[in-house]
């Protein structure tokens, strides 16, 4: 019995550390990919029409996510704060 108990624990830490090991270059394996934009996003952004964003198109895109980001982000914090105290 101890002998099952022990080749169970073996195998049991091996998979926690394959799993702990494999999961982050997965992730780094997509961060590479780069992402094509949606077709909206061609229609809204790719001013010449050529069907695919070059450099400035991509750039005013992205400043465009960023301040929309950021509008969110703004709006979520002031509705967390405490309204004013009435006396």
């Amino acid at each position: 019995m101890k002998n099952i108990t022990s080749k169970l624990i073996t195998l049991t830490s091996a998979l926690a550390v394959l799993a702990t090991f494999s999961a982050p270059a997965l992730r780094a394996e997509e961060m590479h990919k780069k992402k094509e934009p949606s077709k909206k996003q061609l229609e809204m952004w790719d001013k010449n029409k050529d069907g695919k964003l070059d450099e400035s198109e991509e750039a005013a895109m992205k400043a465009a996510q960023a301040a929309k980001k950021k509008e969110k982000d703004g709006a979520g914090h002031k509705a967390d704060e405490k309204a004013p105290e009435k006396k």
